[in-house]
């Protein structure tokens, strides 16, 4: 995580190793996303598509990566919406240049 006062890189928190800054937050919203992640993984395994693709909307709306899109597109194919699909697809695709 990159604190947003010094730009420094951290892998531990809640405080930032360069400048000090509490980073407790932050820390506690990724610890939500990833809670957010694992429960997709689990809607999809169970076959509830639909309410995947809600969380993964909801994960995209914490911080939107490579991650949270590629999950999304792949929630749009099993729902069988194939355009929003190929929108992620092509969104992930401008981002990875």
């Amino acid at each position: 995580m990159r604190c947003p006062v010094c730009r420094a890189e951290n892998d531990v928190g809640p405080r930032c190793r360069r400048c000090r800054a509490d980073l407790g937050l932050l820390f506690a919203l990724e610890d939500r996303r990833l809670l957010a992640l694992n429960a997709a993984y689990h809607l999809l395994h169970d076959g509830e598509f639909r309410r995947a693709l809600a969380v993964a909307n909801g994960i995209r709306a914490l911080r939107d990566d490579a991650e949270a899109r590629r999950l999304a597109a792949g929630c749009a194919l099993l729902c069988r919406d194939f355009g929003s699909a190929w929108r992620e697809f092509r969104a992930r695709a401008r981002t990875a240049k």
